[in-house]
């Protein structure tokens, strides 16, 4: 939960998503609390918001009455400004309930949760409202107007999003998998110089050249023009194909914020929309652009739009001025050692586990300094199930909810891979680096938080985390201080002192094709069904019953 300056309106906003990536979001009396509905329903990608809805209201102890506005969102197809969906079966009065456009919400969900009071906003997705696939904004203070966008009559397969998923859907992977194309791109390189993939006109409308829906528009430009994109769906095999659709993507994104800075000179830029997980890209704008600051949230996918429903209730719709800042991304809520204990006594059962598993023995203890006590068992080489706090917003562990590791030796990655992970050999894992050391290792002159921003090692530095690089020895870098990641910042500077080494491999506490834990309960899960070394839960650190601990 993310608390800020109360303000003197108390009133109580739900924002909710009724699309794919479903959640909600609370804000009332200075606390602002979001999670997906994945982390509750534990199956990946959920749609929909009632496990969310009721989850946060029974946590910070409300009631449906309490709540004086729900705001909804959806994609494609707009929804009636009182719509109510299966909401309407509460009895709460219909005027309360009042829905946004889907690229509007993006928008409020990364500039009012910025530290800027005027600035660009860029949102680029897949697909919002009305055909929308790219829309721009200018904001200053309580104001967002919208500047441009796509041509509304162009298909929406010809959108950046979508023309990104298309090539994604040609390396043998679903919509939802676009990262594993930026994480195979590196591994490809150019052979098509003549070839371009999207056109941008004087009004900074944009349009690739593809033609189909799905994986038809990329095979259709690849047949055309005779790339050697090698045989369709074969995943490693296609690592050019995923170099090509990254590199034109980043190169018309940086022409469109170029563009967008020489006409209107502002040096601010905060993001949003799915397109911008995609972490060089976010680098590149500041490396290739006049852009000083950019602002991206955690969230900028559609586990964004519940807090972006819920920001626009707040401000557009009872219009409270600009008042809060994201700093962390832990808008989950707390578990008490309570809770903790009674999973670690099985006084709760640990659901959907089969016998041979609910019957397993572990030991578990209580260490004041957890931290101190972890760093030497990281040090050690051991793989670590590391649960704090709240949960995280969007599909980054970023400290709360992680599986870590030392960053060396080089094999740890594949180590972590076979035992734990189970993900393709060519992804990375990611970095975690006290932010007062960010810029001995990396090449990275600002604070990365969120984990959307992918930067080159230092050459000294690349033999001391190499598990942590990717083949290009690049890292899609998260910065940890004191203030905002509290016990997590501990922990490594804890390993800093024995290791001389002030970064930790940080991985999301899950397995593949499964959402990140969210309770004490799916951690302990976890811990039991896989070769994780311990599991730290708060103040405890678990083992299993054959480790000296």
């Amino acid at each position: 939960m993310l608390n800020f300056d109360k303000p003197n309106n108390n009133k109580i906003i739900f924002g909710y998503n009724t699309g794919h990536h479903g959640g909600g979001a609370i804000i009332t009396g200075g606390s602002l609390a979001s999670i997906s509905e994945e982390r509750l329903s534990r199956q990946k990608y959920s749609s929909g918001y009632l496990y969310s809805l009721f989850y946060l209201i029974n946590r910070m102890n409300l009631k449906i009455q309490d709540i004086d506005l729900f705001v909804s969102s959806s994609y494609h197809n707009p929804l009636e400004d009182d719509y109510q969906g299966i909401l309407a079966s509460l009895g709460v009065a219909r005027e309360k309930f009042v829905s946004v456009d889907h690229h509007l919400s993006h928008a409020y969900s990364t500039y009012f949760l910025s530290p800027f009071n005027k600035a660009l906003v860029v949102v680029v997705d897949g697909l919002g409202n009305l055909n929308d696939t790219e829309s721009y904004y200018l904001a200053e203070g309580e104001d967002i107007k919208k500047i441009g966008g796509n041509d509304p009559n162009r298909s929406i397969h010809k959108g950046i999003g979508r023309a990104y998923e298309s090539f994604t859907n040609f390396c043998g992977w679903s919509a939802q998998e676009a990262g594993k194309t930026m994480g195979l791109a590196s591994y490809g390189q150019e052979k098509n110089l003549g070839v371009d993939l999207y056109e941008i006109n004087n009004k900074n409308q944009i349009s690739s050249k593809l033609e189909g829906k799905y994986s038809q528009g990329a095979l259709k430009i690849t047949r055309d023009n005779n790339l050697d994109f090698g045989v369709p769906f074969s995943e490693f095999n296609n690592k050019d194909a995923a170099f090509f659709v990254q590199d034109r993507t980043e190169k018309i994104i940086i022409e469109l914020i170029n563009n967008l800075y020489e006409q209107y000179k502002i040096t601010d830029l905060c993001l949003a929309g799915g397109v911008f997980l995609n972490s060089i890209i976010n680098k590149k704008i500041l490396d290739q652009t006049p852009i000083k600051n950019i602002f991206v949230p955690p969230c900028c996918d559609d586990t964004g739009q519940p807090l972006g429903n819920a920001l626009y209730g707040y401000h557009g719709y009872f219009g409270i001025p600009k008042n809060i800042q994201l700093n962390h991304a832990y808008l989950g809520m707390d578990y008490e050692e309570k809770e903790i204990i009674d999973v670690l006594e099985k006084k709760q059962e640990i659901y959907s586990l089969p016998y041979e598993v609910k019957s397993f023995n572990f030991k578990y203890k209580y260490h004041k300094d957890i931290a101190s006590i972890t760093a030497e068992l990281l040090a050690n080489g051991k793989i670590i199930g590391w649960f704090q706090g709240g949960s995280e917003i969007g599909p980054r562990a970023l400290g709360h909810r992680s599986i870590l590791t030392a960053p060396y030796p080089a094999e740890m990655k594949d180590i972590l891979n076979e035992k734990v992970k189970h993900r393709e050999g060519f992804r990375p894992f990611a970095p975690s680096v006290l932010e007062e050391y960010a810029q001995d290792f990396f090449e990275l002159e600002v604070p990365s938080p969120f984990m959307l921003l992918v930067a080159k090692a230092k050459e000294d530095k690349v033999d001391k985390i190499p598990a942590a690089l990717h083949v290009d020895k690049t890292a899609r870098v998260q910065t940890v201080n004191k203030k905002d990641n509290g016990i997590y910042y501990d922990l490594i500077k804890e390993f800093y002192k024995i290791t001389d080494v002030p970064v930790l491999l940080n991985t999301s506490f899950n397995d593949s094709g499964e959402p990140v834990v969210e309770t004490p309960k799916d951690a302990l899960r976890m811990f039991c069904t896989t070769p994780i070394d311990y599991l730290v839960l708060g103040n405890y650190l678990v083992s299993k019953s054959s480790s000296d601990e």
